[in-house]
């Protein structure tokens, strides 16, 4: 359970991180103003960041090297633009901004990279994009009946993604071959990151499983071992009882004699 919680929490910070990131990024772009609904949604994000910081550093066994691993996200967590606004003109805040939005950047990459790498589909997506590469550039040469290198991009994604909008078609055989090849190429991509994310959950699941199972296998062996100590204690007792009784029958046998 805390392994699920976990990851849906990582999945939700990734995603209000990208959302401030463009956020932030359309504030530079149209100079919008501070006070308004961006500044009130990045201070959330930033008291989140904080709280995440400092969350993993109470926990943490190894303060330094966690603050050297973690220190990008905590710098982008202080709003410097905001706190510095009255101080400095605009320009300046602008290129502040700007810092932040990269540190940002950085932060989303760093929390996405790790379920990347734990799914291997930084491996799927960078063959993904090898083929989308290697198929433009070979459509082009092998279809000119196509206009343009950006058609030729659009046609292969579309293809790729097997949506099939229909807008750009090749018109040679080779081109329709080639189509057919990037068709079933797609098929088994897709398939593959479908795969990918369902092993990783299915591996948090199973792995959040073998914990209780080791956990009931800690409590059994810890009743096995009180059944254990409770049978010796009732074996001690028994033969102090048996010990009484001798000392009884000794009693009465004196007892008798004295009579």
């Amino acid at each position: 359970m805390k392994t699920k919680i976990r990851n849906v929490s990582k999945i939700v910070l990734s995603i209000i991180v990208f959302i401030n990131i463009i956020l932030i990024s359309t504030s530079i772009v149209l100079n919008l103003a501070e006070f308004n609904a961006i500044f009130f949604f990045d201070i959330f994000v930033c008291l989140v960041l904080l709280f995440d910081f400092f969350k993993g550093f109470n926990k943490s066994s190894d303060k330094l090297g966690y603050f050297k691993e973690n220190f990008i996200g905590l710098i982008a967590a202080i709003p410097f633009d905001l706190m510095l606004s009255p101080f400095l003109v605009s320009d300046y805040i602008m290129f502040i901004k700007f810092i932040r939005v990269l540190l940002l950047i950085a932060l989303f990459f760093r929390i996405v990279g790790v379920f990347l790498k734990s799914t291997h589909l930084d491996e799927i997506l960078g063959v993904f994009v090898l083929v989308v590469i290697g198929s433009t550039l070979g459509l082009y040469l092998i279809d000119p009946s196509m206009n343009n290198l950006f058609d030729d991009l659009w046609f292969v994604i579309v293809s790729l993604t097997t949506v099939g909008y229909g807008d750009i078609t090749p018109s040679t055989v080779f081109g329709k071959v080639f189509s057919l090849v990037l068709l079933i190429i797609g098929v088994f991509i897709f398939s593959a990151i479908t795969g990918a994310i369902s092993s990783y959950f299915m591996d948090n699941v199973l792995q959040e499983g073998s914990y209780h199972i080791h956990e009931l296998k800690e409590n059994v062996a810890n009743s096995e071992e009180e059944l254990k100590k409770v049978n010796e204690q009732l074996n001690e007792n028994e033969k102090k009882i048996e010990e009484l009784k001798e000392e009884i029958i000794e009693l009465k046998e004196i007892i008798e004699k004295n009579n």
